[in-house]
């Protein structure tokens, strides 16, 4: 299982990033630890439907713990690229697609749609960034 930081750090500072009021182990470290006792406890010890069910379960905890961990500064990407393209919602980004209004600008609505599925996928799988 995974190592719990000494809660009394350098500095005294919280290693872990627990936020107070809240103690070590941090929400983060919950989940990884799920994510772990699934993979490493449950699926080889279980066969057929639960072992399958047990390792999608781990997946969806550590998917749950990645987008804790990169979900407020990829949001705060995702609405800059939208705002330099003068949008402020996905919607509205497919919609000027489908009515040609980024005709002229191919390369920067690729960069920012190409940008945005690399969020996604650090998230939902980060081992499909590497292909």
């Amino acid at each position: 299982m995974t190592n719990i930081p000494d809660p009394t750090g350098p500095g005294g500072a919280d290693p872990a990033g627990a936020g107070a009021p809240h103690d070590i182990p941090s929400a983060g470290e919950l989940l990884e630890a799920v994510a772990e006792f699934l993979t490493e406890q449950v699926v080889p010890g279980t066969g057929g439907r639960l072992s399958f069910h047990a390792r999608v379960a781990a997946n969806v905890v550590s998917m749950v713990a990645r987008e804790m961990d990169l979900g407020a500064d990829q949001a705060a990407a995702h609405a800059a690229r939208l705002a330099d393209l003068g949008l402020e919602t996905e919607t509205e980004l497919a919609q000027a697609i489908r009515a040609g209004r980024f005709d002229d600008r191919p390369g920067e609505v690729r960069a920012a749609v190409r940008a945005s599925v690399a969020d996604k996928l650090a998230v939902a799988n980060p081992a499909y960034l590497g292909s």
